[in-house]
């Protein structure tokens, strides 16, 4: 039976949840625009909140690009407690914006620096040329303002071209980010490990056949030069 104090507790924490429940807003992607919205596990009293919406491009195709709304949210009520917006922050094509995913991992960069990530995925959905990525931003917060000191960091990609419904290739690689011993400029050097492999298709008579081959592990740190972290070309973009 719960003691008089602990059913207090219990009851508090209950309208505690309920609240952030309520104030935490999520939209399902309709291909157009999205939110998303978490609890802040290192700050239970703070809610990470995303917002992402379509702009079409004035040439009328299918391109286009998505603004980003970026916030740390009080809770229980909703009131901004610190804000980012960047407009154009995705560009959407033949490689589509697919989802903006928070990541709340321990991206302590000092003790007394936490950032969160984005995780944001796009794809190229053809069957001669597949293609994905997962991008990953990290943002911290100064005041009553959000800043970003990572961004385009692959953290995910899978790419192939194929012949027909069997010859061809595909190559996946994942990448890791740890938080490093050493320091640049105040905030902790990223170490970044990438581990991947290649499948090729060949057709042998009316068998097709796949080989799998690891590809080497490779590993390298990332340091902050007091405004981002430098993020080299081959671990960006395509």
């Amino acid at each position: 039976m719960l003691t008089p104090t602990r059913l207090l507790i219990s009851l508090g924490l209950l309208v505690i949840t309920t609240q952030t429940q309520a104030a935490c807003t999520t939209q399902g992607f309709d291909g157009k625009s999205m939110s998303r919205c978490n609890v802040w596990p290192a700050f239970p009293s703070q809610a990470i909140s995303v917002k992402s919406t379509y702009l079409a491009d004035a040439g009328g195709d299918d391109a286009g690009a998505f603004d980003l709304d970026l916030a740390i949210l009080n809770a229980s009520d909703a009131r901004p407690i610190a804000t980012y917006r960047k407009p154009g922050a995705y560009n959407s094509d033949a490689v589509r914006l697919e989802d903006v995913r928070i990541d709340t991992a321990r991206y302590r960069l000092t003790p007394d620096v936490r950032a969160f990530g984005l995780r944001s995925k796009f794809s190229h959905s053809s069957h001669a040329i597949p293609y994905e990525k997962t991008d990953l931003a990290l943002y911290v917060r100064e005041g009553s303002q959000l800043r970003p000191v990572l961004e385009g960091l692959v953290v995910a990609k899978s790419n192939g071209e194929f012949m027909n419904d069997c010859e061809g290739y595909t190559k996946t690689i994942r990448r890791t980010v740890e938080i490093g011993s050493s320091s640049h400029h105040g905030l902790a050097d990223l170490i970044v490990t990438t581990n991947g492999s290649k499948m090729k298709n060949t057709q042998s008579g009316k068998e097709c056949l796949s080989k799998t081959t690891r590809l080497k592990q490779k590993q390298i740190t990332l340091t902050y030069d007091g405004q981002q972290y430098i993020v080299p070309e081959d671990l960006r973009g395509y």
